[in-house]
């Protein structure tokens, strides 16, 4: 038995008309009527009485009629949750938890406004996360901090949209470092304390936050004393006095033994959307498109 059967078969029993029934199923009388003599062969009797006025439902017509009905109207409801599903979709956006407050809920929201049908799942996540990807990370598009320059990074495999967010460097210092009441610390000054360097993160891309060297070529001294890379351990790490934080300026510690300074000499970090250049959603790019225009 083929649905385009039981849909005619069930048009016409509803309205006792084969013209209006072929019109309400978009195809034309013809068809309609082919597809119930077909089935009324299947079945070997008569489901409906024919006349030049009138058309009704035979005894049988109506038996099957209450029989078919039912499943018709479930399967149809069944089909049509399944296509709101597909429809609806999910795009699990993660937020860097360095980024200042607010930044990533107009992108968000202008996303929503724009795509009602796809659930935003949001994430929290450090900067450095990213690198998880190769891992299954629960991700589609990630919202956080990368160089000015986007090229920097084009061969870590990953697309980068509009800037959302563009921001100078500063470094996190205990109250009681050396470095705590300076206006400004030029970068060339950091030579001389230890920088706390992310694990976890990309080489090349842990390279762009924190140099091997300054502009004049003295190395940094880089030291990694992370045991989850998150901004919390960071900012713990950076109050005990011993080694320094290179951050954005727009990060306000929420510690009173930890104060941020400017530094001078490093080009600034952008805030935008970052996703993985090989996937098959058009979602995140339409994401970062959303994005871009929802902070212009």
């Amino acid at each position: 038995m083929e649905i385009r059967e039981i849909e005619a078969f069930l048009a016409v029993a509803r309205e006792l008309h084969f013209g209006r029934a072929a019109a309400d199923l978009g195809i034309s009388t013809p068809r309609v009527s082919q597809a119930v003599r077909a089935l009324e062969r299947r079945v070997g009797a008569p489901l409906f009485e024919r006349t030049s006025r009138r058309v009704r439902l035979t005894p049988l017509g109506e038996r099957l009629e209450e029989e078919l009905r039912p499943a018709y109207d479930r399967m149809e409801r069944a089909l049509s949750e399944a296509q709101r599903s597909v429809r609806r979709g999910v795009l699990r956006v993660g937020v860097a938890t360095s980024l200042p407050e607010g930044v990533a809920d107009r992108p968000i929201r202008a996303f929503e406004r724009a795509h009602p049908q796809c659930a935003v799942v949001r994430s929290a996540h450090p900067n450095t996360d990213p690198a998880r990807w190769g891992d299954d990370w629960p991700v589609d598009v990630f919202i956080g901090w990368l160089p000015a320059d986007p090229s920097l990074i084009r061969d870590l495999g990953v697309r980068v949209g509009p800037a959302l967010l563009r921001d100078e460097r500063a470094v996190l210092v205990a109250t009681g470092h050396p470095l705590a009441r300076r206006a400004v610390v030029d970068v060339e000054e950091l030579a001389d304390h230890d920088l706390l360097y992310p694990s976890g993160m990309p080489e090349r891309l842990a390279d762009i936050w924190i140099p091997r060297t300054t502009p004049n070529g003295v190395p940094l001294r880089r030291v990694t004393r992370y045991a989850s890379a998150s901004l919390e351990e960071a900012i713990i790490l950076a109050a005990e006095g011993d080694a320094v934080h290179l951050t954005v300026a727009s990060l306000r510690p929420d510690n009173p033994h930890v104060v941020s300074v400017p530094v001078s000499g490093l080009p600034p970090m952008i805030c935008a959307p970052v996703w993985l250049a090989g996937t098959r959603s058009p979602m995140p790019q339409e994401f970062a498109r959303v994005a871009g225009t929802s902070c212009a």
